[in-house]
């Protein structure tokens, strides 16, 4: 068992010798109740050399030595009781003689009492510093644990985070060349065209969407380029809004988030109605909460946009950025079509 040494400075020696004056003065308290021989300045000087010269003696000791495990402490614990007993005592007798003209005679039993009496407080001092290192020691170990656990979680978060991510894109790229494939033999002048919007938008946007945050400016343009593109396969069938107010463009907001939604809009909306429909883009903000809607006018709603991958990675990923405060909520747009909100909180580390 490893034990960090004493931290050996100015604040702990005074508060490790003040609480060994305390207790040494509640000694000579009950030598003087329980009438054991001597007047109380006799106790109180005696308990007070012997405490202090103990405590002294082990923090001395744990400075020069610096012990590595419990084996090591107990033993300067030891050596530091002997060293304070004997020199305390000498000292104590001393000073009583020396300046309240007080003399202990070595035969009473007074010295054995106090002796035994001393001994006992150094004891006490021992063990509240054996008690003050394993505390330490345990704070610091839980400490580490909770450093090492924090790695681990951040770790594997990265890693979900990154795994999601690279599901997301390959949807969104398949999807759009998809809808180029189906254009080339019909329409070669808008699949070439399409081709070059993509092309451009892969290029502008791969970058940004590599990144853990981008802004909710940048996330509203990378759809911008994804619905022009999808423009111009599906012509007046498809018409979109977009509100952003301008004090949240530059706000931070995670790459990839908001484009399945507007991916599911159009698939699952927009292209099995004959008619196509509209999509309104809206970014709020109430109070501490940001508020991304985006709402199709497409077929009825179905229970299967709950179930879609696209659908579950953007739950998964929201869990994993900002735990119960971010959630997608799901919902009819009456008379038709579907209304999907994420919330996430504006002030997030």
């Amino acid at each position: 068992m490893q034990i960090k040494s004493l931290d050996v400075n100015r604040n702990v020696v005074l508060k490790d010798l003040l609480l060994t004056s305390v207790i040494s003065t509640f000694v000579a308290i009950f030598l003087t109740v329980n009438k054991i021989k001597g007047p109380f300045i006799a106790s109180f000087i005696i308990s007070q050399c012997i405490g202090l010269l103990t405590c002294g003696s082990i923090l001395f000791l744990h400075w020069i030595i610096k012990p590595k495990n419990l084996t090591v402490l107990i033993l300067i614990s030891f050596l530091g009781i002997v060293t304070g007993v004997a020199i305390g005592w000498n000292a104590g007798t001393f000073i009583l003689a020396e300046y309240f003209s007080f003399h202990i005679p070595i035969s009473d039993d007074y010295f054995v009492r106090t002796g035994f009496l001393g001994f006992t407080i150094c004891a006490v001092i021992s063990y509240f510093f054996l008690l003050r290192e394993s505390l330490k020691k345990s704070k610091k170990e839980a400490e580490e644990e909770r450093l090492k656990r924090l790695s681990i979680e951040k770790g594997v978060l990265e890693a979900n985070l990154k795994l999601l991510q690279a599901q997301i894109e390959p949807h969104f790229l398949f999807n759009t060349l998809s809808n180029i494939f189906s254009l080339i033999d019909t329409d070669k002048a808008k699949s070439k065209a399409m081709l070059k919007d993509l092309i451009n938008y892969l290029r502008t946007s791969l970058s940004r969407t590599r990144r853990d945050l981008i802004t909710i400016g940048e996330e509203i343009e990378l759809i911008k380029s994804y619905l022009n593109i999808l423009e111009v396969r599906m012509s007046d069938r498809l018409r979109y809004k977009i509100e952003l107010p301008g004090d949240l463009k530059e706000h931070p907001f995670p790459p990839m988030l908001l484009q399945p939604l507007v991916e599911n809009s159009v698939k699952h909306g927009l292209e099995p109605k004959i008619e196509g429909g509209e999509i309104l883009i809206r970014v709020t903000e109430d109070r501490d909460i940001i508020r991304l809607e985006v709402t199709d006018t497409g077929i009825q709603f179905s229970p299967y946009y709950d179930s879609g991958v696209g659908i579950s990675n953007v739950k998964e990923r929201l869990n994993l950025l900002y735990g119960e405060m971010g959630r997608l909520i799901l919902e009819e747009n009456k008379p038709s079509g579907l209304r999907a909100i994420i919330e996430v909180p504006k002030n997030h580390a």
